[in-house]
């Protein structure tokens, strides 16, 4: 065989090698079943299995979602989310101890590990119909009547305790709040969300699972709302100091 003959038949097996791996690239990408969606299911932890709804979906090219928990958070981001199909990975930050989903997608279910503290449980999630990502919400500024020191009372667990409020501008951005819970101690709530939309005020601790969701009355002056942490409310009243 000559020399010419034999290097077309190498060029053309090699060619034909490099079709055949696009040619199954592009198969296993047609196949891969789509993460983007809502997910609902259970996590089966013992004796008290929690329900979970996680929201995926590509924004930019980069994965973004957010969970909820019904009884103990709505909306809480995702992060650290890994995607190498069919395994799937995520963090839910802010709740619950923020545990990790380690899972693969496999006939329409999403299903692995939940880890929190140590402790693991199984999940099993299906895809519900298209993703309802709740976006991290940002902190703006607050009117200037909201400005300032504010104090109240909480009743938690059937015992009332001080709570004092104060709402600063940063210059040129977005407000930010000293919240201080007074009991038998006092404790420093770390807020990392300061908003208000229309008349409504929000004040978020995610580290604490805590926010005061109220309203200012024009007549009684008076910052009037819900204070939560976890599933659990309670009326709280601010009122500008004496």
């Amino acid at each position: 065989m000559a020399a010419g003959t034999f290097s077309c038949r190498c060029r053309l097996f090699d060619d034909m090698r490099r079709l055949s791996l696009l040619v199954l690239a592009a198969a296993l990408c047609q196949g891969a079943e789509p993460l983007e969606g809502r997910w609902e299911g259970t996590v089966q932890i013992p004796a008290s299995p929690l329900n979970a709804v996680i929201d995926l979906a590509q924004n930019g090219g980069q994965w973004v979602g957010s969970g909820t928990v019904p009884g103990f958070t709505k909306g809480s981001p995702l992060t650290e989310i890994v995607v190498q199909p069919p395994a799937v990975s995520f963090t839910l930050k802010g709740a619950l101890g923020d545990p990790k989903f380690s899972g693969r997608l496999d006939a329409g279910t999403l299903a692995g590990n939940f880890t929190q503290g140590g402790n693991t449980a199984a999940f099993a999630l299906r895809r519900s119909g298209p993703p309802q990502v709740d976006l991290p919400r940002q902190s703006t500024a607050v009117a200037a009547n909201l400005e300032g020191e504010w104090v109240g009372e909480v009743a938690i667990n059937g015992n009332k305790l001080k709570a004092t409020l104060k709402l600063t501008n940063r210059a040129g951005g977005a407000a930010e709040a000293t919240f201080v819970v007074v009991g038998k101690r006092e404790t420093k709530i770390p807020v990392d969300l300061v908003r208000q939309d229309g008349e409504f005020v929000s004040v978020v601790s995610s580290l604490y699972r805590i926010s005061f969701e109220g309203r200012l009355g024009k007549e009684t002056g008076e910052l009037t709302g819900t204070f939560s942490q976890g599933p659990m409310e309670s009326v709280l009243t601010f009122r500008r100091p004496q």
